[in-house]
């Protein structure tokens, strides 16, 4: 049943509810005093007492605010009102990874080299800032309507070597786990890497390379399926193919060695390929949600790509 909105929550108007879960609710508000739409997540009351899950709020703040860049979500204020612990955040206009792939499951290469690009860049801070993500998944990735991808969801990051641990629960989400993780192991970097790599292998394939009937299947090919070049269609460019195979390398010593590293490597993927990909994301993305033609792609240069398109 869906709940009642408040009138207001602080300073903000409040709009509808747009998100629940299980730390609390979502509201979209209004902000007079700039005339802009953001979103407030506010803590449930029933969890006041429960210390890891204020930990796990608190420390979604903690990353939010140390961090500082156009492809992660920008956070706004931190209060207390009413018992209840509020976070106000960049509202993002736009859909999720996960919507777009249940609309189409195999998007176009070159939007899946535009959506690594941008995580890419926006895993370089995290990273540089001794953060981990450690629950990407495309549900925790946006594209805005104007075409600019979005980390946002930070609230089981790892900050330095600092950790929280709820009892009786996993950090992360199966599906997109590392196998260190899935290991029980501390979740570092390049588990981030491994956990695009599975989005990016989804993107390209039109399929999940892990997933199976329950989540212990699952977990059991994280740990032991192997992806090589001759699991990505011949669409796929070859060079493509071989980066996101190495950013799902089970043992972390093969693994790509950073998000910089996976950056560089895009940047020659891309050769003869504009980096900035918002407009014509942004036209893609509208036909995807409107159902209509998809509209030309950006020329790429690149003499072995012309036959996609």
């Amino acid at each position: 049943m869906k709940r009642k909105a408040p009138e207001k929550i602080g300073q903000y108007s409040v709009h509808d509810c747009i998100g629940q879960g299980s730390m609390g609710e979502i509201w979209l508000c209004h902000d007079p005093s700039l005339d802009r739409m953001l979103v407030v997540k506010r803590m449930q009351l029933a969890l006041r007492g429960i210390e890891d899950l204020v930990q796990r709020f608190n420390r979604e703040v903690q990353v939010l605010a140390a961090v500082n860049h156009p492809n992660i979500v920008q956070v706004y204020g931190y209060w207390l009102e009413k018992g209840q612990l509020n976070l106000s955040m960049e509202f993002i206009n736009g859909w999720s990874l996960k919507q777009i792939l249940d609309k189409t499951p195999n998007p176009p290469v070159w939007v899946t080299c535009s959506m690594l690009w941008d995580c890419f860049n926006a895993l370089v801070h995290v990273h540089s800032k001794d953060f981990v993500h450690r629950d990407l998944k495309p549900g925790n990735i946006m594209i805005d309507f104007a075409g600019r991808t979005k980390l946002l969801d930070f609230g089981i990051a790892r900050v330095a070597n600092q950790d929280i641990t709820i009892p009786g629960t996993i950090l992360g989400t199966t599906a997109y786990m590392s196998p260190e993780q899935v290991r029980g192991d501390s979740a570092t970097a390049l588990s981030d890497l491994f956990s695009l790599g599975i989005i990016a292998f989804e993107m390209l394939t039109g399929k999940h390379p892990f997933r199976d009937e329950d989540a212990e299947g699952t977990s059991r090919n994280i740990l032991n399926r192997n992806i090589s070049p001759s699991n990505f269609p011949d669409t796929v460019p070859s060079e493509l193919s071989r980066l996101v195979c190495r950013m799902l390398a089970k043992e972390t010593a093969r693994r790509v060695s950073s998000a910089y590293s996976c950056l560089m490597e895009l940047d020659s993927i891309m050769d003869g390929l504009p980096r900035e990909l918002s407009i014509p994301l942004s036209s893609w993305l509208r036909s995807v949600r409107k159902e209509l033609p998809q509209p030309p792609p950006p020329v790429w240069k690149k003499n072995f790509l012309r036959k996609l398109f």
